[in-house]
C-alpha cells in the first residue's frame, strides 16, 4: 500500500483572516503584528515556536472577539506547521536508523496536530495530518474519523479519500475501501497507488478480473514498476492464465533483480502450478532460494514458498523443516493453509494450486 501522506501547506493565508486591531490596545497590537510578521519567514521549529509563544502571550491580554479568533487561527497554523517539521525530522531520524528518536518526534508531531485542531476545528490540513499520525500509531478508528472529516471539509482532496481507503483496507473493510479508492481515481485518474491498492482490495475479495484490470492500469501508468508486474502476475495466476503469469513474473525479475517478491511469485508458479508444463523443479527451487537470500529467513511467506519448491523437488524432509518454521513465524490467520501443506509434505506429496472452480467451491463451503 502507498504510505500515508501529510499535507504540507506552502502558502500562508493568515493575513486574510486578520481583524482590525484596536489602537488602544497597543501591547496586544504589537504582539499580533509581530506574530503575523514571523509567519512570513517561518521555516524551522524554532520559528513556529516563536509564533506560538507570541500567540500565548496575546491570549493573556484583553482581546476582542475578533482578536481572540485571529489568535486561535494563527496558533493553529503555527502548531500545524511545527508538527509537519517534526514529521520531517522523524523521517530523517528513521532513515538514519534512530527509531527511538523518530518515535519521539512522531509523538511531538501528533501533539501539535491535536493542538492545531483544538485551536481551529475547521483547519482540514491539520485534521488530515492528525489522521496520518493516528494511522501510523495504529489508532485506526480515530484516523478514519479524521479522514472522514477531511472529505467533508474538502471533498476535492484526493488524499483524504485515499488514506481513509488505506485504513479501511487494513481493517479488512474491502468494499468500503474500494469505494474510497474509486473516489480518489475520480479526482486523480492517474493515481498509480490508487489503482494498485484498489486492485489489492479486489484481489482480497477474489474478484480477480477486476484486480487484473486495475493492475494493468497501474502498469500503463508506470511500465518500469516491478511490483506492478508481480501483482498482475498473481492475478493472472488466480485466473489460471499461466503463460501470462509467467511472463509478468519474468518481467518483474528483469526490472528488479533484487526484489524478493518477484522471485517468490515465479517460484510459487513453477512449484505449485497444476499444469505440469509450467512446473520446473530446478528453476523453482533456485528462485525460492534467491527470494530467501534477498528477503531473509524470517519471512514466513518466503519460507512457505521455499517449502513448496522443496516438496516439488521431492526434498520432503527439507520442505517439512521450512514449512514448520513458516508456521512458527506466521500470524494465526495464516496457519490453516500452511498446516494443510505440512500435512501433504508429511505424506510425501507436493502441493498443487487448486483449479479456480474447486477453490471457489471450497471457499463457499468454509462460509
Amino acid at each position: 500500500m502507498r504510505c500515508f501522506t501529510y499535507w504540507f501547506s506552502v502558502v500562508i493565508a493568515v493575513a486574510a483572516v486578520a481583524p482590525s486591531i484596536s489602537i488602544g490596545q497597543q501591547e496586544t497590537s504589537n504582539l499580533l503584528t509581530s506574530a503575523y510578521q514571523k509567519t512570513q519567514t517561518a521555516k524551522t521549529v524554532a520559528d513556529y515556536t516563536a509564533v506560538i509563544d507570541l500567540c500565548q502571550q496575546a491570549e493573556g491580554s484583553d482581546l476582542s472577539t475578533g482578536q481572540a479568533t485571529y489568535v486561535r487561527q494563527l496558533a493553529s497554523w503555527a502548531y500545524n506547521r511545527r508538527g509537519e517539521s517534526y514529521v520531517d525530522q522523524a523521517a530523517t531520524a528513521l532513515e538514519s536508523g534512530d527509531k527511538s528518536r523518530a518515535a519521539e518526534l512522531d509523538a511531538k508531531a501528533l501533539a501539535d496536530f491535536e493542538k492545531s485542531v483544538e485551536n481551529d476545528e475547521t483547519r482540514w490540513k491539520a485534521i488530515h495530518n492528525r489522521g496520518v499520525s493516528y494511522a501510523l500509531a495504529g489508532k485506526y478508528e480515530k484516523s478514519i474519523a479524521d479522514f472522514s472529516r477531511v472529505v467533508e471539509l474538502r471533498s476535492d482532496y484526493p488524499n483524504g479519500w485515499f488514506n481513509r481507503a488505506e485504513i479501511r483496507y487494513e481493517l479488512g473493510h474491502f468494499e468500503q475501501a474500494i469505494s474510497d479508492y474509486t473516489k480518489t481515481l475520480e479526482l486523480n485518474p492517474n493515481d498509480f497507488g490508487a489503482f494498485t491498492s484498489r486492485g489489492h482490495a479486489y484481489f482480497r475479495l477474489r474478484k480477480f478480473n477486476e484486480a487484473l484490470e486495475d493492475y494493468t492500469m497501474a502498469i500503463e501508468l508506470d511500465e518500469d514498476n516491478a511490483e506492478a508486474y508481480a501483482n498482475r502476475g498473481d492475478a493472472f495466476q488466480k485466473l489460471e492464465r499461466w503463460n501470462e503469469a509467467a511472463a509478468d513474473f519474468r518481467k518483474a525479475v528483469e526490472l528488479a533483480p533484487e526484489l524478493p517478491r518477484a522471485y517468490a511469485s515465479a517460484a510459487w508458479l513453477m512449484a505449485t502450478c497444476p499444469d505440469e508444463q509450467f512446473r520446473d523443479a530446478e528453476l523453482g527451487l533456485q528462485a525460492a532460494k534467491r527470494a530467501i537470500e534477498l528477503g531473509g529467513v524470517d519471512n514466513f511467506e518466503l519460507l512457505d514458498t521455499l517449502a513448496a519448491a522443496q516438496a516439488n523437488s521431492n526434498r520432503f524432509d527439507e520442505a517439512i523443516a521450512s514449512v514448520s518454521k513458516a508456521m512458527e513465524l506466521a500470524p494465526a490467520e495464516a496457519h490453516r493453509p500452511i498446516a494443510q501443506r505440512l500435512e501433504l509434505y508429511n505424506s510425501r506429496r507436493a502441493y498443487r494450486q487448486p483449479h479456480a472452480q474447486t477453490a471457489n467451491l471450497e471457499s463457499a463451503e468454509r462460509r
